[in-house]
């Protein structure tokens, strides 16, 4: 019974751990990226279609839209060079996506009164570039398609000040920048293109239903990805995570069991007498197997909830007193976060280990008769 506890108490523990870590790494992901995002099902870039725009915009359910070109570029600050990814947004973008949780420094315009573009560079990019606030005036340079091979290449090139620095997430915190759609579209040379469109969903709004809905309006030729499959490579990676450690943790109730198995089968070998008694008095062998059988699944059950309750103290302590902090020059509480699923996942499974633990002996019990 107390190995069942330990062993549910350090899994729910150990997912409540991961399951913080999730949060925390993908709120980030949250802010940047958008509910919903349409793009091209072949090819980087599609012609805008005024109609179909019209009618995704009129989706019950969508809250904002907003079209965006994205391609590569060279950004260069003074002698310093650096491959960026250029991302040209409308000006509803910041509506589409948490604006106010990206922000790190400046003032969030792409234009100010005078319609002068500004840019919004991602908070590795500015150290890479090495950017001062004394002249913060960036070149970017795009090469032009039509240029025939490296040697001949033609490049547009134009110039941009820096008004915002955000914190888009570790994939985009050193290459990306953010610059008005039209000032993208003339650098690309992409008039009337773009690369995707961004949808913010209303709350409590049925994202599933709005894909298909999209769908619909764009055809095959555009896909609709959620913020799941926006990600999917670094969604896929954790959950892989998760799944290992959950499988590891497992595989030691799994040598627990066999304790379990061991101990129900040592008590059949000292009740062989009794169980001859009772077997004589009447009591059926269906009924001999059940008591052992019960046993085992009381055993593992009672040291699983324990498990589970101590987890659960422990975790709400850490959730409101912080008790455990990381060993790092900045102290910080290490997030936790509890699921029901969990609770669900290590029950169903100390179950089965006990069910298993518990058939042999119960079978084992009624051979001497």
């Amino acid at each position: 019974m107390l190995g069942y506890a330990v062993g549910s108490f350090a899994l729910l523990v150990l997912l409540s751990a991961l399951n913080g870590f999730e949060r925390i790494i993908f709120k980030t992901y949250e802010n940047y990226y958008p509910d919903l995002k349409v793009q091209p099902a072949s090819g980087k870039v599609f012609s805008v279609d005024d109609k179909k725009m019209q009618g995704i915009a009129r989706i019950n359910g969508v809250e904002k839209t907003a079209l965006v070109l994205e391609e590569n570029a060279i950004v260069q600050y003074g002698d310093n060079q650096v491959v960026a990814t250029v991302k040209g947004v409308e000006t509803t973008w910041p509506s589409v996506v948490k604006t106010d949780s990206l922000l790190v420094a400046g003032t969030p315009v792409f234009e100010n009164k005078d319609g002068t573009p500004f840019a919004w560079l991602a908070e590795g990019l500015i150290y890479k570039l090495s950017i001062n606030n004394s002249n913060n005036t960036i070149t970017i340079m795009a090469p032009r398609r039509e240029s025939v091979g490296v040697a001949q290449m033609e490049m547009n090139e134009d110039n941009i000040g820096v008004s915002a620095v955000i914190r888009a997430g570790e994939e985009q915190d050193d290459k990306l920048l953010l610059v008005p759609i039209q000032f993208a579209r003339e650098l690309f040379a992409r008039e009337g293109q773009a690369s995707a469109i961004e949808l913010k969903v209303k709350q409590g709004a049925d994202a599933l239903q709005i894909k298909e809905h999209i769908q619909k309006i764009t055809g095959s030729e555009m896909t609709v990805l959620d913020r799941y499959k926006q990600n999917r490579a670094v969604y896929k990676m954790f959950n892989t995570e998760k799944w290992v450690s959950f499988s590891l943790m497992a595989f030691v109730l799994l040598l627990i069991s066999f304790n379990l198995l061991g101990s129900l089968s040592m008590l059949v070998l000292e009740k062989k007498c009794d169980i001859k008694l009772l077997s004589h008095i009447g009591m059926r062998i269906k009924s001999i197997r059940s008591v052992f059988f019960k046993e085992g699944l009381l055993v593992a059950m009672a040291g699983t909830f324990a498990g589970l309750l101590l987890g659960l103290i422990m975790v709400l302590l850490q959730q409101k007193f912080g008790v455990i902090t990381t060993q790092s020059t900045i102290a910080a509480v290490y997030p936790v976060a509890l699921k029901a699923t969990d609770f669900i996942f290590i029950s169903v499974l100390c179950g089965l280990l006990g069910i298993s633990s518990a058939i042999y002996p119960a079978l084992k019990s009624v051979q001497s008769l």
